[in-house]
């Protein structure tokens, strides 16, 4: 089985669930509601900033699940990045009713890009 976590997987669910309107924070989306949260903190030897996309399938294509997509920005005293992690934690579900999801929404992506990363 292909992991969830794999960035072509997280960008397909940013891209499956992109809100167009700049500054809001709770919309749906193919089924999925999505809640974005942004939390930060600065010291005077680094700073960082967390983005979280909270993912929650009611039910449809795969069935119900959520999860979260965690994005990371460190930066040092001097405003350098210093890491950028993404990651994805899968809160409920099962890892191959995503990628149902992900599949079954597929064509909708800008260009019906084929990607190895979510076959099912």
């Amino acid at each position: 089985m292909l992991r969830l976590s794999r960035a072509l997987v997280i960008q397909d669910l940013e891209r499956l669930v992109d809100d167009s309107i700049i500054g809001r924070t709770e919309w749906s989306a193919k089924g999925v509601d999505c809640r974005r949260e942004r939390h930060g903190y600065s010291s005077p030897a680094y700073s960082f900033d967390l983005e979280i996309l909270d993912l929650r399938a009611r039910d449809g294509p795969g069935g119900a699940w959520e999860l979260f997509i965690v994005t990371e920005f460190w930066r040092s005293a001097q405003g350098t990045t210093v890491h950028s992690p993404k990651w994805l934690k899968l809160i409920q579900g099962k890892p191959n009713d995503v990628l149902k999801w992900i599949a079954a929404h597929r064509d909708t992506l800008e260009g019906k890009r084929k990607s190895p990363a979510t076959k099912v």
